[in-house]
């Protein structure tokens, strides 16, 4: 017969078996429990994902469509947004206004986002936007393999699954990524038609966007693009001047079919001159159309 101290051990370590085994599955099966509200959504958007064989990254694209896009048959300018990571709900409320306004026609907003946390988002948008830089090291390099990404995979990306007007493409970025938009206005001037460049840091590499200027005037007698910059006067030296002096520089190329405008703006900063120069930018490269 079991002696009692027998049974009560193999009672015992039947149960610690069944706390070991069976607590996991125990508690994989509770239900996370929802947020106690729903997410704020950006009406008429919706999220697309697109991973790049040049870059090696997984890119989310958000879109934001017109007023009535799924009833109508028209075709729409795109207007591509980078860091689109904080402000494509600042876009797409401005496009909204101004299209019901009447003072832009319709467009499509393509917001290019990472999706990540603060500090890798800059890392990631500082690579992208720069070419390779001595002074800058490591961090920088990545423009013309972005640069790959949106005329080979986002571009053709976008024209395949919305209605667009493929030859009407808009580009638009602030800071570092206004810097970008230089930057391929005058090493990849076929790429876009359009460019709102807001506050940009032509600091970046000691000024070596005014040599791509320079490189661009030598082979080119004209510049076929409509072209808004602004810079707020409460920003930097550093940033003012860069701004002030390519806007002097490119003036006086006096290109026949470049439309150019140039907004030093007073009561403006860099952190808050975006939706200004936004606003403006789109009125003035889609004045006309």
């Amino acid at each position: 017969m079991m002696s009692k101290r027998m049974s009560i051990l193999i009672i015992s370590g039947w149960i610690v078996n069944l706390l070991c085994f069976s607590l996991p599955t125990i508690q994989q099966e509770i239900p996370k429990e929802s947020p106690p509200f729903p997410r704020v959504e950006i009406k008429d958007t919706e999220l697309r994902t697109l991973k790049s064989k040049y870059v090696g990254e997984e890119y989310k694209i958000n879109i934001f469509f017109p007023k009535d896009y799924d009833k109508e048959n028209r075709r729409y300018p795109v207007a591509y947004v980078l860091d689109a990571e904080y402000n494509f709900g600042c876009v797409a409320y401005i496009a909204r206004r101004l299209i019901k306004n009447g003072d832009i026609s319709k467009i499509l907003l393509v917001g290019i986002a990472y999706d990540t946390d603060y500090e890798e988002f800059y890392e990631k948008r500082f690579r992208d936007s720069t070419p390779e830089s001595r002074i800058h090291g490591r961090n920088s390099g990545g423009a013309e393999q972005f640069t790959q990404f949106i005329e080979k995979e986002l571009i053709p990306f976008v024209n395949q699954n919305f209605r667009t007007i493929p030859e009407d493409r808009t580009i638009v970025g602030h800071s570092i990524t206004g810097f970008y938009c230089c930057y391929v206005l005058l090493r990849h001037p076929y790429l876009f038609d359009r460019y709102i460049i807001v506050s940009p840091s032509l600091w970046f590499s000691n000024g070596v966007v005014f040599e791509y200027e320079e490189a661009y005037a030598s082979k080119n007698r004209d510049m076929h693009a409509s072209v808004y910059l602004s810079v707020g006067e409460d920003e930097s030296q550093r940033m003012r001047e860069g701004s002030i002096n390519l806007n002097k520089t490119i003036s006086k190329r006096e290109y026949p079919h470049l439309r150019f405008q140039f907004s030093l703006v007073e009561g403006e900063n860099h952190r808050s001159l975006f939706p200004f120069a936004f606003s403006r930018g789109l009125r003035f490269v889609f004045s006309g159309i």
